[in-house]
């Protein structure tokens, strides 16, 4: 018997070294150190998305990874709204989202649509993006005003200041819904105020919930007239820019223009302008305020800081955090979409895509795009959580970037009521009205 307990206390303390061994392996391959280079990135490549890691590994980039002093989240009502979505709703063939009910696309859903997601779904990838609209489509209605930079080896080469107006018929929260018998989804004005010779540059866009195309207008100031525009010029570059429109929050397109695929999932670091929570004021009819960590038009770049010795358009002073993501792609459908393969890096928890790899349609690898962002929080509990200060578009075919930067303003706001922003105001009359 004493044989049986000494034989029984060896196997026990050799699992037990086994664990501490295990989970002090683990515990060490999550340590960070203070900054990532070019020196040390190929121990940190698994969480690292392939072009940032080229990025680092040729000098172009180097990121400091930090904790946050806040939890990137939804609301606690958000997601309960989102768990008695839980089986109403499908995705068609084409990719559309329908009401299992009725078989036709709801006419309002708060919420994710699809709360508990099963990754083995060969639908996992829609459902994936269809959550990632809902989450933003919660914000209502907004209004920023958008600094867009183009910055090559030196620095800025030039920039305008624009005005973008959204707002969202579906997704809205109980008791904000809008009258929409014409079955918009959403709608997108964007205004270029300077410089003067861009000024009046203006688009204007109609989603529908249907398997409609998108109604896209432009205002070409050269001739004062309104032209429609094809929906694939969404993909154009934005007035010359590294941007395009369909790639507004990362995805601002028509869902079913695009095939959509789940293929796996990991750990990477993205990027936070802020390692705390910025508070924001509330407005009585429910809007927030907007604010951001830096002071001016855009956060810090390498070509302000004389010391940097890395690519002009590395964003600095940057908190890198861990977050687990889903792997989407999408593929366009539409022949004459300028571009191929687009790799999507998609929250778990919020749903916010972090980065972007788009390829072009040859299947040569082209352009990334980064999300910078920071978290805000009203004394109501409203979030920002979904929305981004910064997107970074990088060319490395021509070494290349367009920075789109949102800027503080006291006319820019999240969750704007219907009163204050609603369908009249994408009308093509006041489209031409607000262009001249």
């Amino acid at each position: 018997m004493k044989r049986i307990r000494i034989l029984k206390f060896f196997r026990l303390s050799l699992f037990s070294l086994l664990v501490l061994f295990l989970c002090g392996s683990i515990g060490q391959a999550m340590d960070l150190p203070d900054v990532i280079d070019k020196t040390n990135c190929s121990h940190y490549k698994d969480m690292l998305i392939p072009a940032m890691y080229r990025a680092i590994e040729r000098g172009d980039y180097s990121i400091t990874p930090g904790k946050l002093n806040f939890k990137y989240k939804h609301t606690d009502g958000f997601l309960a709204a989102s768990a008695k979505n839980e089986g109403k709703y499908d995705v068609t063939p084409e990719g559309d989202l329908i009401d299992k009910s009725t078989g036709k696309y709801p006419e309002n859903v708060y919420g994710y649509p699809f709360p508990n997601l099963d990754i083995k779904d060969p639908k996992a990838g829609i459902k994936i993006i269809l959550n990632f609209n809902f989450q933003r489509y919660r914000f209502m209605g907004s209004r920023e005003y958008v600094h867009l930079m183009w910055i090559d080896k030196k620095g800025e080469e030039r920039s305008l200041l624009g005005l973008d107006q959204r707002l969202y018929m579906n997704g809205r929260p109980p008791g904000q819904e809008i009258k929409n018998s014409e079955k918009f989804l959403s709608f997108e004005f964007r205004r270029v105020l300077e410089p003067m010779s861009g000024r009046g540059t203006n688009t204007m866009t109609w989603f529908y919930m249907d398997a409609r195309d998108n109604t896209s207008y432009a205002y070409v100031p050269a001739i004062r007239r309104i032209r429609q525009t094809p929906t694939t010029s969404r993909s154009d570059p934005y007035m010359g820019s590294d941007s395009w429109m369909d790639t507004n929050f990362m995805w601002f397109g028509k869902d079913n223009t695009m095939k959509w695929s789940y293929v796996g999932e990991k750990t990477i670091l993205v990027s936070f302008t802020s390692p705390d929570m910025l508070p924001v004021q509330e407005l009585p009819d429910g809007r927030i305020t907007k604010v951001f960590p830096y002071t001016g038009s855009h956060p810090i770049f390498g070509y302000q800081d004389p010391k940097w010795k890395g690519v002009s358009w590395a964003p600095l002073n940057i908190t890198y955090v861990p977050r687990k993501v889903w792997i989407v792609e999408q593929m366009p459908k539409d022949p004459y979409y300028n571009w191929g393969l687009h790799v999507n890096y998609v929250d778990q928890e919020t749903y916010t895509i972090w980065y972007k790899e788009v390829y072009e349609k040859s299947g040569e690898f082209r352009t990334w795009i980064t999300t910078l962002l920071h978290y805000s929080e009203s004394p109501s509990g409203k979030n920002n959580t979904g929305d981004f200060d910064t997107q970074l578009y990088t060319d490395e075919k021509v070494r290349h970037t367009t920075a789109l930067c949102r800027s503080a303003s006291s006319e820019s706001f999240l969750y704007m009521p219907a009163s204050m922003l609603g369908p009249r105001f994408f009308s093509v009359d006041n489209f031409l009205m607000l262009s001249k």
